[in-house]
């Protein structure tokens, strides 16, 4: 198994030298995961996933510590290494880890999830593969056979952001015996809400870029022409202009919205332990706003704790310290006796 191993320097890429009372470093591993789930998907996709991992500054010199593990999805477009790289205001998620060791140390794992038509949505897809069963199943089998882990839900945490955000939130309601803890970051596509409505503007035009990777997620078995023909939509615009809808594709989509999958079974979600999810005020996506609201109000409707803040921000412009004030140290707060007997009731 081929292990590249980048040990994060005291000077670092986005230029700041840090003074000896800084926090210790911890290192970036990225891994190479052959899937089994993503075999012969239909847009040939490579099985190969690069995985991003993050330990901590006392892995490698304490090797009897065991760590929760917090698993990070990306946005549609994106890649793992936009978190490290600077590209959102300047975030270093390694430098912003390692600060926060002082309260928790977790291990991060950030899978890619990219492809040609932008992202997998972490569905199991006829179209893409079988996305839900690589993250919930290969991949964290593969964390805890290769990182000293603590193989426990109540020890596991999912976040994400965008498309990474619905990732999030549908594998924790559909794996709570896997993941005890969910955060979405301004999560896209919860429910028919906003620009998703029937009555959207987006209905009325060929579905492009997220929309039309998320047609192709959910797109049934029957769609063979994945290049060029459109993906089903479960909304289309009538020769007289009038929207109407496409009741077979609405039910195939609800299958997948977390909205609906709460509103049709809370139980998976009252399992888990922590439930936490945030959206801008100013958000480009209108769906992003509502359905996050509405997910929440799901969520005290049908007695479950959660919690949600709305920030004044659009879709990616506080990234940064949203993870820096919010992400990580509601994991660092909810990991840090999970290990205990007893930590997480919820069953």
């Amino acid at each position: 198994m081929m292990r590249l191993l980048v040990l994060l320097s005291c000077l670092l890429c986005t230029g700041i030298l840090y003074s000896p009372g800084a926090a210790a470093q911890g290192s970036i591993i990225v891994e190479t995961l052959h899937s089994r789930a993503l075999r012969g998907n239909r847009i040939g996709d490579t099985p190969d996933r690069k995985i991003t991992v993050h330990l901590p500054a006392s892995y490698g010199r304490d090797s009897a510590r065991r760590y929760p593990v917090v698993y990070l999805l990306h946005g549609a477009t994106s890649d793992p290494k936009e978190w490290l790289d600077g590209t959102y205001q300047g975030l270093d998620l390694g430098v912003a880890v390692d600060r926060l060791a002082g309260q928790a140390e977790y291990i991060v794992v950030m899978p890619m999830a990219d492809n040609r038509f932008g992202g997998s949505f972490y569905v199991n897809s006829a179209a893409f593969g079988r996305w839900e069963d690589f993250i919930a199943k290969e991949l964290v089998r593969f964390v805890d056979a290769n990182f000293r882990t603590l193989p426990v839900r109540q020890s596991r945490g999912l976040a994400g952001q965008s498309m990474g955000g619905f990732g999030a939130l549908y594998l924790a309601g559909r794996h709570a015996d896997t993941f005890g803890h969910v955060y979405a970051m301004s999560p896209c596509c919860l429910g028919f809400v906003g620009d998703l409505a029937m009555d959207g503007e987006r209905w009325r035009h060929e579905p492009r870029g997220w929309l039309r990777a998320m047609a192709m997620a959910f797109a049934p078995d029957t769609l063979r022409d994945v290049d060029t023909a459109p993906p089903p939509l479960p909304f289309v615009a009538g020769p007289d202009g009038r929207i109407r809808q496409v009741a077979a594709i609405v039910q195939a989509w609800q299958r997948y919205l977390p909205l609906n999958q709460l509103a049709h079974d809370p139980s998976p979600y009252r399992r888990l332990c922590s439930i936490a999810l945030d959206a801008g005020l100013q958000d480009e996506i209108p769906s992003v706003t509502l359905g996050a609201a509405a997910f929440s109000q799901e969520l005290e409707r049908a007695g479950i704790a959660r919690t949600f803040e709305e920030f004044t921000g659009t879709h990616t412009d506080h990234t940064r310290e949203r993870f820096e004030t919010s992400v990580l140290p509601f994991f660092a707060r909810v990991l840090a006796t999970q290990d205990q007997p007893g930590a997480c009731k919820r069953k």
